[in-house]
């Protein structure tokens, strides 16, 4: 049964045009973008902050690392990751650093992009 989930995501650093990418990469995912703003960390850094929500029956730390997962695809390297899911009141919290890049790459690599619909 699918559920209603609330996501709050912080990735960095990025540059401008990345951000974008991360942001199509998200929707392509089934991720709806309520709001998201892109600070400037540096001259051609920036931090991608967005609130965000989605329908899935898959378990908060599933689509946590299945978006960390779309958004170092879409990038081709590592960025670091915060990953906030609310789920019937209940908040899973994720950070994804280098190591969880490595652990998690392998095994979506050759994942299927999603149909669109």
């Amino acid at each position: 049964m699918s559920v209603n989930l609330q996501l709050q995501l912080s990735i960095a650093p990025l540059s401008c045009f990345e951000a974008k990418r991360c942001l199509y990469a998200l929707t392509r995912e089934g991720i709806v973008t309520l709001w998201h703003e892109q600070r400037l960390l540096s001259s051609d850094t920036c931090l991608l902050n967005l609130n965000a929500e989605c329908s899935s029956s898959e378990s908060p730390e599933w689509i946590s690392e299945r978006l960390a997962a779309a958004i170092w695809k879409e990038t081709g390297r590592f960025v670091r990751l915060t990953c906030l899911v609310d789920h019937d009141e209940t908040e899973h919290l994720s950070t994804f650093e280098e190591t969880d890049y490595q652990r998690l790459m392998p095994a979506f690599r050759l994942r299927m992009p999603p149909l669109r619909r």
